[in-house]
């Protein structure tokens, strides 16, 4: 995710979405911190380098949003994954 500066010179998130070029991507089968499988997910984040969107078990999903901590978890997996470097794709 780019920033940029609107027309007023305020900085803005760019989201990139061109509707021409978007593919959805496919859900994992698996839950990515407890590798259960499950039938369909609560919590989706998506893994670009793999092509699909990560996802969580219902009761995963509903701890981490407790402790408010879902999306660092998922982080800590595409670090996991594909290595540091991969967080300067992610804008937040």
């Amino acid at each position: 995710m780019a920033k940029s500066k609107d027309e007023d010179g305020e900085e803005s998130t760019d989201f990139g979405f061109h509707p021409e070029s978007q593919q959805e991507l496919e859900l994992e089968d698996t839950c990515c911190v407890t590798g259960e499988a499950i039938t369909s997910s609560f919590c989706r984040f998506p893994d670009y380098r793999s092509g699909t969107m990560m996802v969580m078990a219902k009761t995963v999903a509903l701890e981490q949003l407790r402790k408010g901590i879902s999306l660092a978890t998922f982080k800590e997996i595409l670090v996991k994954r594909h290595g540091k470097r991969i967080l300067a794709e992610y804008a937040s």
